[in-house]
């Protein structure tokens, strides 16, 4: 008999401005693997996207925050790099703890919904 699937509830937040998300989970994860790598390239190459897609969301980052969350530098005889700046690890910082604030207040409710749900 096959296994039920886990059940869960996933808290995705977004912050948006205007029509366009400013920040997410994917950005979220791209920022988290910059800080990992230094690398934009790196971080492409290990999310499966391609450099031109991860170069885009970094750029649409910037563009929704009064500073830039990641600094580029282009190659040169010691290559580039990619900083995440103390405004990006603090947007990572807060956004943590935003989604971590919802899905404690979601928890009641879900335990709730939980006793409903098939097993």
């Amino acid at each position: 008999m096959p296994a039920s699937p886990q059940i869960s509830v996933k808290i995705r937040l977004r912050v948006t401005r205007g029509d366009d998300d400013a920040f997410g989970p994917g950005k979220a994860q791209l920022v988290e693997s910059l800080l990992e790598t230094g690398s934009l390239n790196r971080t492409a190459s290990a999310m499966k996207m391609s450099y031109v897609k991860a170069l885009a969301l970094v750029r649409a980052m910037n563009t929704h925050f009064c500073e830039p969350l990641v600094v580029l530098s282009r190659g040169g005889s010691h290559g580039g790099g990619t900083q995440v700046t103390d405004t990006g690890r603090k947007v990572l910082a807060e956004y943590h703890a935003m989604r971590e604030a919802s899905e404690a207040a979601a928890l009641p409710a879900w335990k709730r919904l939980r006793r409903l749900v098939k097993d």
